[in-house]
């Protein structure tokens, strides 16, 4: 293989101004398709999408329509909202809100009917009459009414009176980002301007949720980007001192990283909450190629080799290594590629592609730049150096003084994650994918401490037989189910069709009644969603608590179990709505993390076997490439971080990763190896050779890890911290207990009894 990259150099150097020229006009393009990349923020690509377990949803919507999504809302909060002066303001700024295109009805204090019974039949009431706002209705008494009403308590109106809730149901012409944005952003300002003085707002719903999560996203992966190309920066100047090994580091991986963004635009992609790290995780593992080349480079200059002469010969070594590095690290992301959630499954096939053209611009640039740009080092970074040599050197006289007792403290490191891992938890609740005092965590807080939220499953009932709802049994059995359900401790709210049936109607009645509203009255649209128009399907609207994935499947049990005593065995009721299916794919994370690290397990390893050709080697590289994995996920346990959307993908991300450190390592243990040497000898001249490269890549991935912390996402917050402390544990692996379990491989123990 040596000579095919020593052939591949030598025409890379012929071409140098052709791949240049090449690469910038790749560059440009891809920078054009890039800015054409559309946001998909909705929470659609979290969910798993079987078709099993998406085909009642589907079939939910296409009856009644998606009833959070379909609501844009705003927490007014104010002293005065009790009065009249501010309700005749909330009118005002209700009918501009009716006026927007695409909003087809609004919710407010001021826009809320509700049917009443009369001898002479039913109609709908408005709960503030116009005459009041005018002035013609006595105010006092008439207020105290409209506050302790049962149908806007804790619906438009919190406990205290000082927050009401405004919300415009919306007919978005496009459901994506895209299509959402120019409503909710028209929304917005239309609220704004209209407000009286002294109004706090605070924009609600799933919708303005999934349009500020795409502000955060973007804005958030800037910043994150900018951040860890700072600390690299730092980083390789520090340990090196040569300006070279900068533009080496971040040449390929600049260039990579928008080429990889317009492929997959190319192939339909978008830019999500977890496609948003591509471009970080495409640094990181960039960067840490190139650090081994730049390694291998100045390795063969210290032996008074020409500039070209080094370049060609660090070609040649590290073309192979560097190769099966990407392989190894593009499986461990295209095993997620057996996830469930399509968000899972775009990221690992997105960095696994991303990991492959980072390789190639590597391969075309690294030549390029080193041939080009002058490598002297700044003086005081050899004494950098120096400490560094010190350091690898202590490092290899405990591991050939001491390889039993080193051997013996990782296996009771290993006892110790085995004995934590138990209580590793699964939970995800939507309240906390931000941090902590961001805005949209407060407000969705608020949401449910004062009003409904929006989260919750939604239930579709339909009756077995023939028959419909308009029954009085049928009736009766779906308030006996309403009831219980509103009896649960996380529920925050519960809206069936009986809602919009008039207090004291004759259930004879209530099919006429429900048409009438469907067709003609302000209540058309909340009547659409929980009753179809002939009767024979019904929704319940179930508002819960941000209760988490650890509860959810207890509240389905739960459902289904009070479904069977209230409403029998003549009804079909399934928990549906997109909710639930956040939930249920938060669920098959588990298996989803043993899918695809046994995946990557069976991929890697026959190549790790393949490259190494030494069944020594190999069962020596085992125990330090699991290690990590396994010591990532006791971290979580016991630090409190639960297995979630970011989190989950960690296996297989950290056994592609550290496994490159280790590839490296072996590949100069069977150099050296082969010269039959003594197996201390071996690995004196291992660490002291790739030690270097093996630290500083470890190094560097640590601090382009450790800047997702200052992401607002807590998924990418809580990935970054677990990747960092992995790739701590693999350097440790790498550099202690690896060349401890070769040595015990040959049966080389110190006198001392080590």
């Amino acid at each position: 293989m040596k000579n095919f990259y020593f052939k591949l150099h030598d025409r890379i150097v012929r071409n140098q101004r052709v791949i240049l020229a090449a690469l910038g006009v790749l560059f440009v393009g891809a920078l054009v398709l890039v800015a054409q990349m559309q946001f998909d923020m909705s929470f659609r690509p979290l969910f798993a999408d079987e078709d099993a377990m998406y085909a009642p949803t589907e079939r939910f919507e296409a009856i009644f329509g998606e009833a959070s999504g379909a609501h844009i809302g705003v927490i007014l909060e104010s002293e005065d909202i009790l009065t009249r002066p501010y309700l005749r303001a909330l009118a005002q700024l209700s009918d501009q809100v009716a006026q927007l295109q695409h909003v087809t009805a609004v919710i407010s204090l001021t826009h809320f009917d509700f049917p009443i019974w009369t001898p002479a039949g039913s109609r709908t009431t408005r709960l503030i009459p116009k005459s009041f706002l005018t002035g013609e209705t006595p105010g006092s008494s008439f207020l105290e009414q409209v506050r302790s009403h049962p149908k806007i308590k804790r619906v438009i109106l919190s406990e205290d009176g000082k927050k009401t809730l405004l919300l415009a149901r919306v007919n978005f012409p496009l459901k994506d980002l895209k299509g959402r944005q120019p409503v909710i952003r028209q929304f917005k300002k239309t609220v704004a301007a209209g407000i009286p003085l002294g109004t706090t707002l605070r924009f609600t719903g799933v919708s303005v949720v999934e349009e500020e999560y795409a502000d955060i996203v973007l804005w958030s992966s800037i910043r994150s980007t900018v951040l860890t190309s700072a600390g690299l920066v730092l980083a390789l100047f520090l340990f090196f001192g040569r300006f070279s090994i900068i533009v080496v580091a971040l040449a390929g991986v600049s260039i990579a990283s928008p080429i990889t963004l317009a492929l997959l635009h190319l192939i339909g992609q978008k830019i999500t909450i977890i496609n948003s790290m591509v471009p970080i995780m495409l640094l990181i593992i960039g960067v840490a190629d190139a650090i081994h080349m730049e390694q291998s480079f100045m390795h063969y200059r210290n032996g008074k080799r020409s500039v070209s002469e080094a370049v060609r010969m660090m070609f040649g070594a590290m073309g192979l290594p560097c190769l099966m590095t990407t392989v190894t690290t593009a499986i461990g992301f295209l095993s997620l590629r057996m996830a469930n959630i399509g968000a899972i499954r775009d990221f690992g096939l997105n960095v696994g592609i991303g990991v492959v053209v980072v390789y190639v611009m590597n391969i075309l640039l690294v030549p390029i730049v080193l041939l080009r740009l002058p490598s002297k080092q700044v003086g005081f970074m050899r004494w950098a150096g120096r400490g560094l040599e010190y350091f690898l050197n202590g490092s290899s006289r405990l591991v050939t003084s001491h390889a039993g007792k080193i051997t013996f403290a990782f296996a009771g490191l290993i006892a110790a994650c085995v004995w934590i891992l138990p209580q590793l938890s699964l939970d995800q609740k939507f309240n906390e994918e931000v941090a902590a005092d961001h805005p949209i965590r407060f407000n969705q807080v608020l949401l449910e401490q004062e009003f409904t939220g929006f989260l919750g499953p939604e239930i579709s009932v339909r009756p077995k037989n023939s028959s419909n709802f308009w029954s009085s049994a049928a009736m009766d059995q779906v308030q006996k189910f309403q009831d219980a359900l509103r009896d649960h401790p996380d529920v925050l709210h519960v809206r069936t069709y009986l809602d919009y049936l008039p207090k004291g109607m004759p259930h004879s009645s209530a099919q006429k009644v429900l048409s009438t509203l469907r067709k003609d009255s302000t209540l058309k649209y909340q009547v659409k969603e929980v009753i179809n128009q002939d009767g024979k399907w019904a929704s319940v609207i179930v508002r819960t608590n941000d209760m988490g994935t650890k509860r959810a499947g207890e509240f389905k049990d739960w459902i289904e179990e009070i479904s069977i005593r209230h409403l029998g065995t003549d009804f079909e009721v399934q928990v549906v709505g997109q909710w639930w299916l956040a939930q249920s794919g938060m669920m098959n994370i588990l298996s989803d993390m043993l899918w695809s690290f046994t995946t990557a397990c069976i991929l890697i390893l026959p190549i790790m076997a393949l490259l190494l050709r030494s069944i020594r080697l190999f069962l020596v590289s085992l125990l330090p490439n699991l290690l990590p994995m396994l010591a990532a996920l006791a971290f979580m346990a016991a630090v409190g971080i639960s297995v979630r959307i970011g989190t989950a993908m960690i296996l297989a991300i950290a056994l592609g990763i550290a496994i490159d450190d280790t590839i490296h390592l072996m590949i100069h243990l069977r150099e050296h190896n082969a010269a039959g040497k003594d197996p201390r000898e071996i690995v004196w001249r291992t660490l002291a050779q790739a030690g270097k490269a093996i630290l500083y890549t470890s190094v560097v991935l640590v601090i382009g890890f450790g800047s997702m912390i200052s992401n607002e996402l807590m998924a990418i917050q809580d990935m970054g911290i677990v990747a960092a402390v992995t790739i701590i544990i693999a350097l440790i692996a790498d550099l202690y207990l690896a060349p401890a379990l070769y040595l015990l491989s040959f049966g080389v123990l110190k006198k001392d009894g080590s």
